[in-house]
């Protein structure tokens, strides 16, 4: 799958480099680039960050996705992840305390029995940033955790959440930092379930 992509986005002039096709709990570290098969009703996390061969500029997009049903249990945790994302956006905006908004929404999903903890020797929830700056670079300034997004910036919005034993979900959009509402830049739906 990791090659079909990455070859999608040759045809379309963009390299693409160590994109992530992690299923199951290699889905539960948010840098494995996965291995093996890919197990139907489990999470797939596809990660793809490719470069303009025109302009330079990154691309940065993520989407979980379950060949087949999902179970209850990861059907939440998606869930969680998407209403976590929904929040975020709703409060991103030029000057924002992005730093803040991070911390609320860690709270946030640990309201909702997703707590960032370490387990057996393994982080467990939400234990990355919100997202990142991007441009030239695949991860440039500003972090989205600083005090005050700068108006005019582009950066990802990628919540994720990451449980052994159900498996881990992230979401990643690209938006462009606005005095009010950020502009979606991102235009692939957020599938889930394909049958």
């Amino acid at each position: 799958m990791r090659i079909e992509m990455e070859v999608a986005c040759l045809r379309h002039g963009a390299l693409a480099r160590d994109t992530i096709v992690a299923g199951g709990n290699q889905a539960c570290d948010p840098h494995e680039r996965g291995h093996g098969p890919l197990r139907a009703d489990q999470a797939i996390i596809l990660d793809i960050f490719p470069r303009s061969g025109n302009t330079g500029f990154f691309g940065d997009i993520t989407r979980t996705v379950v060949k087949g049903r999902a179970p209850e249990p990861l059907r939440h945790l998606r869930d969680t992840v998407v209403r976590g994302q929904k929040r975020v956006l709703q409060q991103t905006r030029a000057l924002a305390n992005g730093a803040k908004i991070q911390t609320e929404l860690r709270t946030w999903f640990q309201n909702q029995g997703y707590p960032t903890e370490l387990q057996k020797g393994r982080w467990t929830g939400f234990f990355h940033g919100v997202g990142h700056g991007l441009g030239l670079e695949i991860h440039e300034a500003p972090r989205y955790a600083t005090p005050s997004l700068p108006l005019s910036t582009v950066v990802t919005v990628e919540p994720g959440l990451y449980v052994p034993g159900i498996g881990g979900v992230r979401i990643e959009d690209v938006v462009l930092i606005r005095p009010g509402a950020p502009k979606k830049l991102t235009r692939f739906p957020n599938v889930w379930e394909i049958r």
